[in-house]
């Protein structure tokens, strides 16, 4: 069945632990364990070491979720209506259900201080005190345990459905870089590009190689001083016209079906300066020797050696002041492995990592290239590649 392989190797995991159960309501959680990405964060999965797993479900989300549930039974309560009972009450005696099945250790998520949204992002949903309570209650005689570090320790490696699945959203992710390659023009503003960017996302991706649901989040800085800045984990798009000769910098999140890419392109508006197109194609060198650097067993921190020495030979050693990469997935970012000089992460066949080394300068402003990478037993596998130029 879709993604056995995720379902085995975490229920090895458990065992391993000795937890009888996971009950887990963040939305990249429950799209791990079930194949379905929430619509809000009202939805949980119940996901024993033993027997079929159950996913608990708003109602009015019924078709969605039953179109992509693998292998999880499903739980509807009312959700919504003007004289539904309060989703709360409704959840808590759905899960109290299973509270006869003798679990001894149960999992939650306890500490996931960064999350992934649902599809509406605009209202984040997460497991707090109540959540905990409410577990508490229907299982008092069981041990709850966080459980975030075996989640995030098992979703490092991804199977190959989920590679799969990230490939997707790489490939709708062109949809962007060729929209935002297309329209970078001297008098185009940052946020004017932004908004074409995430047009072309949703418009052209919705429906591709199946995609449901799609949603681009694309910020676009311009000009010298901007750029420059361009290093921090978000940009700002802004509202400043590009000027002839201007570094435009698109950093882009895509989301697929609860599955993430993360990219960035340059482009130069206009007539390129000597120096600018220097920066650039040291840029895609020291990105180039990156990737060919990866493979299994490789520290982390070599991968980024790699990158920076490059950058160094070029003489904009002081220019290059954030990581080469970082994991990424079932989240925009995720914590490992991370591509740095103080890295301690070993790559492992499955990783998946981006590779975004990049050059600010007050004078020229600032580049960076960054693509998506699978770490497999041959080496590097760059997900939905793109085209690289500043023109």
């Amino acid at each position: 069945m879709v993604n056995e392989e995720r379902r085995s190797r975490m229920r090895r995991a458990m065992q391993v632990r000795g937890i009888d159960a996971l009950i887990v309501r963040l939305p990249e959680n429950v799209l791990l364990l079930s194949g379905h990405w929430p619509m809000i964060g009202a939805a949980y999965c119940i996901f024993p070491a033993e027997g079929s797993a159950v996913c608990v479900v708003p109602g009015c989300y019924k078709a969605e979720a039953l179109a992509s549930l693998v292998d999880c039974e499903a739980m509807f309560f009312p959700y919504g209506g003007a004289r539904d009972q309060t989703a709360s009450i409704s959840i808590r005696e759905l899960i109290g259900m299973h509270a006869g099945r003798g679990w001894k250790r149960i999992g939650y998520e306890g500490n996931f201080e960064v999350t992934a949204p649902s599809w509406n992002a605009a209202e984040a949903m997460v497991p707090a005190a109540d959540t905990l309570g409410m577990l508490t209650a229907v299982f008092p005689d069981a041990e709850l345990v966080d459980v975030t570090a075996l989640i995030l320790h098992e979703r490092l490696r991804k199977t190959e459905y989920e590679v799969g699945r990230l490939a997707i959203a790489s490939e709708v992710s062109c949809f962007g870089l060729a929209s935002f390659q297309d329209a970078v023009k001297v008098g185009v503003s940052g946020v004017e590009l932004a908004a074409l960017v995430e047009h072309a996302i949703m418009v052209q991706g919705t429906g591709y190689r199946g995609s449901v649901r799609v949603r681009g989040f694309a910020q676009v800085t311009t000009g010298a001083a901007e750029t420059a800045m361009a290093h921090r984990p978000n940009i700002i798009s802004t509202l400043r016209p590009v000027a002839d000769g201007d570094f435009a910098v698109l950093e882009l999140g895509v989301v697929v079906d609860g599955y993430w890419a993360d990219r960035t392109r340059v482009r130069i508006a206009g007539t390129a300066r000597d120096e600018q197109i220097r920066i650039y194609e040291t840029v895609v060198k020291a990105q180039e020797k990156a990737v060919a650097a990866i493979r299994p067993g490789v520290r982390a921190r070599d991968v980024d050696a790699a990158a920076r020495s490059i950058i160094e030979d070029a003489g904009y050693g002081a220019d290059f002041p954030h990581i080469t990469g970082h994991g990424l997935g079932f989240g925009y970012h995720e914590a490992a492995p991370i591509l740095g000089p103080e890295s301690n992460d070993v790559l492992e066949e499955g990783m998946c990592t981006s590779v975004e080394p990049g050059i600010y300068t007050s004078v020229y402003g600032g580049c960076r290239i960054e693509d998506d990478v699978v770490v497999t037993k041959d080496g590097a596998l760059v997900l939905g590649p793109y085209r690289k130029s500043y023109l």
